[in-house]
């Protein structure tokens, strides 16, 4: 049975150097590396949150979206959501980091992150999915949506048969949602390799793609550090 390399940043790097092109897939272990955890009742969501929370109960940002409120309350409950995730986000070093891994290659964004972080930190708005809306007014379902998904279709499309890269940052071992179908994608297409970053018990690597896979273990923005100093 193939083994995976884990912490190899050198290969890491090697690959994408040289690959043609990548497709960046995420969930929110990558929000969680920014400091935003929206299924956490910690710091930021008391600060923010603190009235719906004594008043319903709610214990998380994303929890408390789908808490049955006054549709007073629940409309001030979505403006503080944009508040904290949009109007009060000024970028981070995770997402510049990222950027400046990918910006020089073809890159395309799949993720079910509704914070719209990347076209805030400088990513191209049309090579991003974001598969559940955002909390910017996308809907899934959308003309601007479907226009979104027949892009990634067409990255897809062209880069299928080439060296390209599947690049997945924060995605939870059992995700079907994105993990599942594009890292079976990858195991499919034999020009392309894994680069997976998750924390150790979050790695799963198909072994049908195993000896094509380097996962980095850990906190994801300092192995975003690691791969831009090694």
């Amino acid at each position: 049975m193939a083994e995976y390399k884990v912490n190899d940043y050198k290969e890491a790097k090697d690959w994408l150097k040289n690959t043609d092109a990548i497709l960046i897939t995420v969930s929110n272990g990558l929000s969680i590396a920014e400091g935003y955890h929206i299924f956490a009742d910690d710091g930021s969501f008391r600060r923010y949150f603190g009235k719906f929370r004594q008043k319903y109960g709610a214990d998380c940002l994303i929890r408390g979206v789908f808490t049955p409120m006054t549709a007073a309350d629940h409309e001030e409950y979505m403006q503080t959501v944009h508040q904290y995730l949009i109007d009060d986000y000024h970028g981070s070093e995770v997402m510049k980091n990222l950027l400046s891994i990918v910006r020089n290659k073809p890159y395309f964004i799949v993720t079910s992150n509704g914070d719209a972080h990347f076209q805030m930190n400088g990513f191209d708005r049309d090579r991003i999915f974001e598969v559940e809306g955002n909390f910017e007014g996308l809907t899934e379902g959308s003309e601007e949506w479907y226009g979104q998904q027949q892009r990634f279709y067409a990255f897809l499309q062209e880069y299928s048969g080439q060296n390209a890269l599947l690049f997945e940052l924060g995605i939870g071992s059992r995700n079907q949602l994105i993990k599942a179908p594009t890292m079976g994608m990858a195991a499919e297409y034999p020009s392309w390799k894994f680069i997976t970053m998750n924390m150790p018990g979050e790695i799963n690597v198909p072994d049908a793609l195993a000896d094509r896979t380097v996962a980095l273990t850990g906190d994801i923005g300092e192995n975003l550090r690691n791969l831009l100093n090694e």
